[in-house]
Order: structure tokens, then C-alpha cells, then sequence
């Protein structure tokens, strides 16, 4: 078994931001098989790629000549790439793999797994689960490589494009490894093809031995834990169609066994509607795969799960783009400190307040949910705000108040960091407790510092009605933490020393279901 880093592979990512986020995730899970890799920036990847065999390229587009100039010469040194989500021509041709060009998926969950047809090199996995919504396709020249991998659709239909290929450069994936779920998987991917440039430096018998250990060892712990009666156990969907899309039976099954009480169920924001709605407007999700929230409710029907209509109130984020043009036409557009439209709306607007709480009364009037769960009651971030920032958002959970009756909840996520969160998007949620206007409120600690994590319960359990109506959001996959079930479990009894009334999860995907549920219900949610 390997218990150090033993190679080192130079991750380069095209641009700042959403790919850096990704080389990082492609760092971590590296680095759980014990090879080390480090994440360098273009301007610094000629120096570093001069000592190293694998360069892993994430999102160059539309390389310079510079750069293609670099990768020449990295490749003439006989180093080789593991490329994601390239149009890039030149870089193409370094790879013998030809470009065939963009597309979208023609339905929802049309690429939602990868199947490997290949068992070389040793130790790829025979699929993995993620859901890719664009491919920049491309398959490998004649006589130049091999298809290594393909897509299927959620229910295993062959898709007909290419997912991974392997050349003499190297290798190439249509889209990007996404952190939504199979994760161990994709490190075992990571590894085999990593292990395959650096031969022998990874093998799958030190990789099962490390998972196996892994798994004896996560048991023993969870198996110790105790549960707590009365919690609240709740799980954030951010996809709104449940774990398994169009069949929402399964996925409340899955809930209730891991004793799940609570689940928040993405269903509608300013620009889209997964419902039958006559306020919002109708989602590509609601014309392809129906009433979400209509199946949702009949399925949880009896089985003890609550459903509460998670609604997106301040952003216009899934809007289509004519959706956009209209609410910028109508003035309601926030701008950034630097004068550029964002895609949030101005709380202090009251045709927009009336906007989104007609959507709610909607949901609350024609629909048997056990609450509504507000998400974005808050100025964009950076946003230019007006005077009395924090009274707009407050008025409006108020009005939502009375549009939601009990004994239907009204929740609310929100910052959680107090009282830096008044001041920087007008988010006054300990008031919104104290005036009695929400039923609990549902802070995002994501983090996975437990000293952090610790700090941000003090400030929340200020008072013991406060801590009684929080809900301690745990980011299990958020962008800011990715925690294993160890952590899970460690943060959840950390929330119980001061007297929360539970928590809530982030977010339903694969993870969630195949890592973390299945050793809280050994235990600590038993």
C-alpha cells in the first residue's frame, strides 16, 4: 500500500475561477492515491512542464501561440496530457484527435454516465456517474487511438458520443470531471491514467487495499455514534428532479431509509419553474419531465418525509436568455460596484417582491408541501445596494409570512457568518427569528474547518430560541468544503452542544447517496 506522494503531475488551468475550481478538485483527488500534483497558472506552466511527464489541461479553449508553442515542446519531450473539454484545433492535432464540435444535450439527463469499453490502461473503472450537460465532441484520428469511453443516458441508452480517448499525447475528455458524486471513482480514473504515463507508480491492488481500509474504518466510527431523538435530518436537491430523474418514487425511498425527515426540493426561482406555474415561467425540466413537485409530493405521500418548495427569490440564474432581456427591460437588474448588469433582482423593488410572492402564495395555495424554503432573500454579492439595505429583505420574508400559513413551515437559507452578512447583502436573519416571521432558518456553515465551523455556531446560538430555530447547514459538496462521512458526522455533533434543531445537507447527488447517508444511518441519524 502507498502511503506517500510519489509523482508529480503539473495541473494548468485556462482562466481563474470555475476551472481553477476544478483543477483543485482534480489536486484532491490525486492526492487520495498518493500522487501529488500541483496547480500552476499559463504564465507559469513553461518552467514547471520542463520537469514534469504529465501536464492535465483544463478548459483551453482557444489556446495562444505561446501556449501551443509550450505544449510543442512538452510533447517532443515525450510528456504527455490528459486534456478536458478542448476546442482547440491546434491542440487537437499535438493529440491526434479530431474536433467535431459543440453541442448540447438534446434532454435532460441525455449524458449522465461514462462506460469504459476499455480496460487499458489497468484499473479504469467500468463507469462512472455524472451528469454533463455540454460536450465539446471530438473522437481520435484513424489509426492514431482508441475510444476509451463512452456516454449513456440516465436510464443506460447508448448516447452515441465519445466521453474519453486515448492517444499517443495522451488523453482526452469531452467535457470536465464534475465534483457531483463517484468521486472515489474518479480518483481511481485520475490514478489509473496518471499510473499509466509514470508506469508503475500506481496500481489497482494499492488502490482497493486503500478503499477497503477506508470503508473497515469509517464503519467502526459511525457504528459508535449515537442518534439524537427529535432532529431534523433535512437535504437541500439542487437539481429539483430528485437522485434518480423521473422516478422520484425511488429516490424518497432511498430518504427515508437513511432517516431523512426534511428535503428541500429546488423547484423554483425569478426566472424558471419546475411546476405547473402561472406566475413563473415553465422550465425546459417541467415541458420534458413534468411536475416536479407534483411527483415529489406523491411520492413522499405516507413515507414520513416532509417537502418543502425551495424558491429562489433575488436571482434570475436558470433564466433562458429572452427571460433576462425582460427583466433587464423592466429595470430589474442589480449592477456590480463596477456598473455591469448582474443577474440578480433588486429586493427593494416592489413589483419584484410581488413577482416571487405571488409565486409563493401559488405554491403554498395549490400544493401539499410542509413548507417553503427561501434561498437568495438577499442583495447580489458586491451589488450596488440602496439605503436601509436590510429592511427589504425583512419586509419581504414578512410578506412571504403571511402568504405561507402555518402550520406550513416557513425556512429560509441563509449566510451564516453574523453580523458581517447585514452589511454586506442586507441579510438580517437573527431579527427574522426574533420577530417570529420564519419557523427556522438554515445557515450555510460550509466549511470544512471544524474550528470555523465552530466559530459560526457561536454566533448563531447567541440566544437559546435562536439556536432552537436553526437549521446548521453542512456543505458536504458545496464549492467552499467536500467533506467525507468522518467530517459529516464530526460537524453534526458539534451542532449538537448547542442545542440546533438539526441539519441540513448539501446536496442530494451521488455522493451524498453511495458516501455519506449510508453511515449517518449507522449511527448519528440511526
Amino acid at each position: 500500500m502507498f502511503n506517500s506522494l510519489f509523482l508529480a503531475v503539473a495541473i494548468v488551468a485556462q482562466s481563474s475561477g470555475y476551472y481553477t475550481s476544478l483543477a483543485n478538485h482534480i489536486k484532491r483527488w490525486l492526492a487520495s492515491e498518493g500522487v501529488s500534483a500541483s496547480v500552476v497558472t499559463p504564465d507559469a506552466m513553461e518552467g514547471r512542464l520542463k520537469n514534469e511527464k504529465t501536464a492535465v489541461l483544463i478548459g483551453f479553449e482557444k489556446p495562444t501561440q505561446s501556449q501551443m508553442c509550450v505544449f510543442s515542446n512538452f510533447r517532443a519531450r515525450n510528456g504527455r496530457f490528459i486534456v478536458f473539454y478542448s476546442s482547440s484545433k491546434a491542440l487537437a492535432d499535438l493529440m491526434d484527435v479530431k474536433i467535431l464540435g459543440f453541442k448540447a444535450a438534446p434532454y435532460a439527463g441525455a449524458w449522465s454516465r461514462m462506460d469504459f469499453i476499455s480496460r487499458v490502461p489497468e484499473g479504469l473503472p467500468s463507469e462512472i456517474r455524472q451528469t454533463s450537460s455540454v460536450l465539446l465532441r471530438a473522437s481520435p484520428k484513424p489509426g492514431k487511438g482508441r475510444v476509451l469511453a463512452t456516454w449513456s443516458d440516465r436510464n443506460g441508452r447508448p448516447a452515441g458520443e465519445n466521453a474519453w480517448i486515448a492517444t499517443g499525447g495522451g488523453y482526452w475528455m469531452t467535457h470536465i470531471l464534475s465534483a457531483d458524486g463517484d468521486e472515489h471513482l474518479k480518483a481511481r480514473l485520475l490514478g489509473a491514467l496518471v499510473g499509466s504515463i509514470e508506469r508503475g507508480k500506481w496500481s489497482l491492488g494499492a488502490h482497493l487495499e486503500r478503499e477497503r481500509a477506508k470503508k473497515k474504518e469509517m464503519t467502526a466510527y459511525a457504528s459508535r455514534q449515537s442518534p439524537r431523538k427529535g432532529e431534523i435530518h433535512a437535504v437541500w436537491d439542487h437539481s429539483g428532479c430528485g437522485l434518480y430523474p423521473g422516478n422520484w418514487a425511488k429516490t424518497i425511498a432511498l430518504l427515508k431509509q437513511a432517516n431523512v425527515t426534511d428535503l428541500f426540493v429546488n423547484v423554483a426561482g425569478a426566472g424558471f419553474a419546475h411546476y405547473a406555474s402561472n406566475v413563473l415561467p415553465r422550465s425546459k425540466t417541467f415541458a420534458q419531465e413534468g411536475d416536479q413537485l407534483a411527483q415529489c409530493l406523491a411520492a413522499a405521500r405516507g413515507s414520513g418525509v416532509r417537502v418543502h418548495a425551495w424558491v429562489l427569490c433575488f436571482t434570475a440564474s436558470r433564466s433562458t436568455p429572452g427571460r433576462l432581456s425582460e427583466f433587464e427591460r423592466k429595470g430589474w437588474l442589480l449592477k456590480s460596484q463596477s456598473g455591469k448588469l448582474t443577474e440578480y433582482l433588486n429586493p427593494s423593488l416592489p413589483e419584484v417582491r410581488s413577482y416571487v410572492l405571488r409565486a409563493i402564495k401559488e405554491i403554498s395555495e395549490n400544493y401539499a408541501v410542509s413548507g417553503v424554503h427561501l434561498d437568495f432573500i438577499r442583495w447580489g454579492d458586491y451589488s450596488v445596494k440602496s439605503a436601509n439595505a436590510s429592511s427589504y429583505p425583512t419586509r419581504f420574508v414578512a410578506e412571504a409570512r403571511r402568504k405561507v400559513a402555518r402550520p406550513k413551515w416557513l425556512t429560509a437559507a441563509v449566510y451564516g457568518a453574523y453580523p458581517q452578512c447585514v452589511s454586506s447583502v442586507g441579510q438580517d436573519w437573527p431579527a427574522w427569528i426574533d420577530a417570529k416571521i420564519v419557523d427556522y432558518v438554515v445557515p450555510m456553515n460550509y466549511t470544512d474547518s471544524n474550528l470555523k465551523f465552530t466559530e459560526l455556531l457561536v454566533q448563531q446560538a447567541a440566544t437559546k430560541t435562536r439556536a432552537s430555530r436553526t437549521i446548521v447547514g453542512i456543505g458536504i459538496t458545496a464549492n467552499e468544503s467536500r467533506l467525507d462521512a468522518r467530517k459529516a458526522i464530526d460537524q453534526i455533533k458539534l451542532t449538537r452542544r448547542f442545542g440546533f434543531a438539526g441539519n441540513a445537507l448539501f446536496d442530494l447527488d451521488v455522493t451524498l447517496e453511495k458516501n455519506i447517508l449510508p453511515y449517518l444511518s449507522l449511527g448519528v441519524w440511526k
